[in-house]
Order: C-alpha cells, then structure tokens, then sequence
C-alpha cells in the first residue's frame, strides 16, 4: 500500500521550519516524522530580497527535515505572511439558478465569483484566499450556510486576501529553486487557527495574533467566520534592533540578552539588576562561537536589566497599538469575549500576556497546538504553531481535494475550492 506523505514549510524572517508528517488512509491523525529548523536568509518581513540565499535556508531546512524523518521529499505545501499580504472586502450578488429556488453549491461559487469580480484587477496583486463572511437570502442576513435553502437571490459578503504577485513568484521560485514542486500555499495565520483556536472561540469573538521576527500577523473571527486579518510590520527583530541602539552593543548580543534576561514589565524589574556579558554566554564553545560579535567588548561590561525591559515594553506598545486601530475599524475594540490568543517565538517573552491585556484591555493567553504537543516542548511549542497549522492544512486540503473536485488550482481560481473552507469553519 502506498504511504502517503505530507511535508509542510513555513518561510519566516529568522526561521525556516519543515515538519514531514504520514497520514494513513482511514486515520485523521498526523504522524510527524521528522523536522528541520534553521535560520533565516535573504528574507526581509516576509519577503524574499536575496534569492540565493533565502534558496539555501529552504534547502537547509528541508534537508534537516529530510535526514530526521528518512523521507524523500519532493513536493510541500506552503505557509505564507509577510508586510505585502494584503485584506479587503467585497460584496457578491446573483440570481438563484434553480426554478424551484433551491439554493445549490453551484450557486455559492457564482456569488463568490461576482465577490471577486468586483475587486478592481491588479495584476501585481494575486488572489490567495476568498473567504465568505456572510451570506444573505432575499435580504436575510447572517445566514451561514445557505445551501439547501430556498430563495430568489443570494448575496455574499467576503473577505479577500491577497499578496503582491513578484513577492509571490520570488518566494515560490525559491522553493523550487531548492527541488520542491509547491502542491498550495495558505495565508499562515488561516491555516494555524484551526489548530489553535476552538470552535467556541471562533463564534463568541476571538483574535488570533502571530508575534514573528519580521512581522506580527493577525486574524479575528466572529460567529464562526473569519471577519478580519492584517500584518503588521513590526515583529521580534525590531525589538531586538532597539536593544542593540539602546545599549550601543552588537545585535547579536541584544538578541541573547532579549530570549535569556528580557521581560515586558519594568515594574517588576530592580533598578540595581544588571547583566554581565558573561552571563549572556554558556560556555568557552558559546564564546568562541559569537567571538567575531563580542571581541570588542570586556566580559564585565554591564546592562540594566530594567532599561531592557523599559525597551521591549515599548515597542510592545507600539504593536498593541496598531491592533487597536485595526479593531476600531471593524468596530471590535475591546469587544471580543474570548480575546486574543498568542503565538509566536515574541509569545514567549516574559510578561507579554500581562502587557496585552492592559493594552488591548481584552483576555490574552499563549495558544497552543494540542494536537502537536507530543512532539515539541510544551514551553516552546508556539513558536512552530504556524507549520503545524500548515501542516495541518495540508492534510484536510488533500484530503477534500480527493474527494470533492471543484476543478481547478486554488492559486488559479480561489473561489473555487473555498467551499471548503467555509464548510471547515462552520461551528
């Protein structure tokens, strides 16, 4: 019997994770095989400016994936963000086809379909998700799911998402260009909410926040449908450049002093804390390693460890408000009951939860992937919630596209096989 194979890469500023995973036929659940993780290159906020070398951190990583789960790897699925994703709504209206008024699928693809076509064509811009946020029955709103109904005319309301088409091409051609065929690729945060976030969650009200390295990505739900989304682009190494002009040090060591002695709240941190360079470093093989940025300074050198906090809490606040304005522009400001779910390698920083909450004035607390938590540490395990969401993705994607045959790619025609996904997010 043929195994069946699925390989996931979620493409971040810092990071490229890889997590190969077995689907048996019969059995939902993933079996993780083997994964890769290793740095970053020639990417910029989600964006490919070096094709080169962002080609051989795929590349690295894939062969990490590869040598760990003794899988050959020839083709993967995609998670994408970035600062040129980019949201917009759209209204679709048809006739009901069927002369007895029964509203059919067929008749929700045209609807989606005349959502599109409203969009004004640009073709920098390429369409990756066409999502309905409400459907209508001659004027009836709120209606999730009108097939089967009987009616004269549908209308849609819809949630668009797209990514500038060269940005796009450069990052797919990096995938290739490493020996993979790109079987689809998903809005990154799309795909890890329906991992992290629960159906309840979904329908009260919720924000699910993506605190990257380049970018902090985000997407909100309402009544079981997604209603909002956006990137930010502000992320971790923004905050760690802070630290490095605060302190007039080298990047490499605000990054370390940021993940060892980094927190949110200076209130809680002593003015007569310090940290040593040496406390930064683990030993003769860590020195030696990082000797190039840390040359030109004496172990004994010393950092407030409150001014540290004082800057991280900072452009903490700089996130926090943005999201503000974006949840003012739906008319959600501090109105969604379930909150804001956080993930993430920023998710990890102490004292983040306690920041968000004050600012945004709403629940906070650290998503995490339960279906995956066997194979990561618990305590970091947020940090690769956006491959497992592709993951997946992956697997339900494949697995409908079997059995439901829309015609067409994704990538080709959206709105083709977003049936899918609004029968996935229905409660």
């Amino acid at each position: 019997m043929l195994r069946h194979f699925i390989t996931a890469i979620d493409i971040g500023t810092s990071t490229v994770q890889t997590v190969v995973a077995e689907q048996k036929r019969g059995d939902d659940t993933l079996h993780v095989l083997g994964m890769g993780n290793t740095a970053a290159y020639g990417m910029r906020r989600g964006v490919v400016v070096d094709i080169e070398d962002a080609t051989a951190a795929i590349r690295a990583s894939v062969d990490e994936a590869r040598k760990t789960s003794g899988v050959s790897i020839r083709s993967a699925y995609l998670g994408i963000d970035g600062s040129h994703i980019g949201v917009t709504s759209s209204r679709g209206v048809v006739a009901v086809a069927r002369a007895d008024g029964e509203i059919t699928s067929e008749d929700v693809k045209r609807a989606l379909t005349a959502a599109e076509s409203f969009i004004p064509k640009n073709p920098n811009k390429e369409i990756i998700h066409l999502m309905p946020r409400d459907f209508r029955v001659d004027n009836e709103p709120n209606i999730k799911d009108p097939v089967g109904m009987h009616g004269v005319r549908l209308e849609v309301d819809a949630l668009i998402v797209d990514f500038s088409s060269p940005f796009l091409k450069n990052l797919l051609k990096c995938v290739r260009s490493a020996g993979l065929d790109v079987r689809d690729y998903v809005f990154s945060p799309l795909a890890t909410s329906d991992i992290i976030l629960t159906k309840r969650q979904k329908e009260l009200g919720v924000m699910l926040l993506d605190i990257g390295a380049g970018t902090t990505s985000f997407m909100i739900f309402e009544e079981g449908m997604p209603i909002h989304a956006g990137v930010i682009p502000i992320g971790g190494s923004h905050i760690t450049n802070d630290i490095a002009i605060g302190f007039r040090t080298h990047v490499d060591v605000a990054e370390r002093m940021k993940r060892i002695h980094g927190s949110c709240l200076p209130s809680e941190v002593s003015k007569r804390e310090v940290i040593r360079l040496r406390d930064l470093l683990g030993g003769e093989q860590d020195i030696k390693d990082h000797s190039d940025a840390l040359h030109i300074y004496d172990e004994q050198t010393a950092y407030s460890r409150k001014m540290l906090a004082e800057i991280i809490e900072a452009r903490l606040c700089d996130i926090f408000e943005l999201l503000q304005k974006e949840l003012k522009k739906i008319g959600r400001l501090e109105l969604l009951p379930s909150g804001v779910v956080l993930i993430g390698g920023t998710s990890l920083l102490p004292g983040l939860i306690e920041v968000a909450r004050r600012e945004l004035k709403l629940p906070v607390e650290v998503g995490t992937p339960h279906k995956f938590i066997h194979v990561i540490d618990e305590r970091t395990i947020s940090q690769f919630a956006s491959v497992f969401g592709v993951l997946q993705w992956a697997a339900t994607h494949s697995t409908q596209r079997n059995t439901v045959d829309w015609g067409g790619s994704f990538a080709e025609f959206p709105a083709k096989k977003i049936i899918q996904w609004f029968k996935s997010l229905i409660p």
